[in-house]
């Protein structure tokens, strides 16, 4: 195969990467205490099966649980309400001893199960949400295909870390960051939900060992806004299946961060969808930072989805109007995403017979001129990006479709004229192995220990 080439690309990707990466070598540096003076639920007299709610919420309250504990659960527990864990604490369980969440369906609160306070540590816990809706791929319909139980949350914090849990349930979000930093989740397993992780103008953060899975929509999904974007993100050796929609959308960016030697599979919309969203109260973009720019795809597996990576940038603006577009050919090189690079990854699909997703296969919908089951890249209104040393597994795979949304209500033709869409990339003449179906083995241990 020729290689596909529009235009030659030059920016310092190689410095972000290794700019991040050095950054990730310090990013535990403030880790959480190690020193934790553990308590036991034994110690507290709770016994098997019993509602530690009120005991919980009053030995916290009290202080009888504080700055510097840790308390170990040595048996299944039914909970409920919310709970706010001090800084410097720690939550976790021997194996086998899980949270059961008697209130997932009709909550007390808005409030999350667990508030997390800096330097805070999760580790070894199940946590099944009892009673909602079934796993997905269902649908996004709020309180049909999942509740507004919120899991575990926490604002403008730092140093924390999930380590080897199980959160199982159709609720809203099992993670829900906001303004956090330094945060490291690994050897995790979350199965449903519908934006299953969220993170918002959040800064340092690693997804390691994980699976994500049978979501009502994303994986994992970033939100906006005039906090700044989402940055300095890795994601590596990491599951994504059986979603409704994206395994990760950085709606809010993705700004300077890696994903690497991660399987993205059975996925309704994309594997990526790296999508540069502006949306503002003032209507000022200046107060947005600049999403979706310096990103690294290396090494990953992508199949049975109609792309592997969708890239695009969204005037939200318009959706009032004309006359409140956010993009124009002033702005739309800084905001629009850009920089880019896909490296050494396969594409490819093993699931027949080849149908397209509105006929509940994966393949897309509206295939261009080529006919095509399958794209690499799906590309709308971006420049600078860059794919090399690609492998194809199957037929009527496109490397990349190009289709600008400029003169639509998401963006205008004047932003969209501003900047010239350039990929340029190459695949391999050599293809992948054949990519066996209906495969969730998961290469790495996950959930308690």
């Amino acid at each position: 195969m020729k290689p596909f080439l529009i235009q030659s690309l030059r920016f310092p990707i190689l410095a972000v990467v290794l700019l991040f990466q050095t950054d990730q070598n310090q990013l535990y540096s403030k880790s959480p205490t190690t020193n934790f003076k553990l308590h036991r639920s034994s110690d507290f007299g709770w016994k098997k099966n019993q509602d530690i709610t009120a005991p919980f919420q009053k030995l916290i309250a009290e202080k009888k649980l504080k700055s510097g504990d840790e308390l170990q659960l040595e048996h299944k527990f039914r909970i409920a309400s919310s709970h706010t864990l001090p800084d410097n604490f720690k939550l976790s369980a021997i194996k086998g001893a899980d949270l059961n969440v008697i209130d997932a369906v009709k909550p007390t609160n808005n409030r999350a199960l667990f508030e997390l306070g800096n330097n805070c540590s999760i580790e070894n816990l199940t946590i099944n949400y009892l009673n909602t809706p079934p796993l997905g791929p269902t649908g996004e319909k709020h309180e049909v295909n999942f509740t507004r139980r919120l899991g575990i949350q926490a604002k403008g914090k730092q140093n924390l870390r999930i380590k080897n849990c199980r959160l199982v349930g159709s609720i809203g979000h099992h993670l829900r960051l906001t303004q956090c930093s330094n945060i490291e989740v690994t050897g995790t397993h979350v199965a449903g939900g519908h934006w299953s992780i969220l993170l918002t103008n959040c800064d340092k953060l690693v997804f390691r060992n994980c699976l994500i899975e049978k979501c009502q929509g994303d994986g994992i999904k970033t939100g906006g806004g005039a906090g700044g974007a989402v940055r300095n993100v890795l994601v590596e050796n990491c599951v994504f299946q059986d979603n409704l929609r994206d395994g990760i959308d950085t709606t809010g960016g993705f700004n300077h961060s890696i994903i690497r030697n991660s399987i993205f599979r059975r996925l309704g919309v994309s594997g990526l969808d790296l999508k540069s969203h502006y949306e503002s109260r003032t209507g000022n973009i200046d107060e947005l930072a600049p999403e979706n720019v310096g990103i690294l795809v290396e090494d990953c597996l992508f199949h049975d989805m109609p792309n592997a990576l969708v890239i695009t940038t969204l005037d939200a603006g318009r959706r009032k109007g004309p006359e409140h577009a956010l993009l124009n050919a002033k702005n739309m090189k800084k905001y629009a995403a850009h920089d880019i690079e896909v490296r050494d990854c396969i594409v490819g699909h093993a699931e027949k017979p080849l149908r397209p997703a509105k006929e509940g296969g994966y393949g897309v919908n509206y295939p261009s001129g080529k006919g095509e089951h399958m794209r690499l890249i799906l590309f709308k209104d971006a420049y600078n990006v860059r794919y090399s040393n690609i492998r194809f597994s199957g037929e009527r795979i496109n490397p990349v479709h190009i289709s600008s949304i400029g003169g639509s209500n998401h963006l205008t033709q004047e932003a969209a004229n501003a900047i010239k869409p350039t990929i340029s990339g190459t695949i391999s003449k050599e293809p992948a192995p054949p990519i066996k179906p209906g495969q969730t083995d998961i290469p790495f241990p996950i959930g308690p220990q």
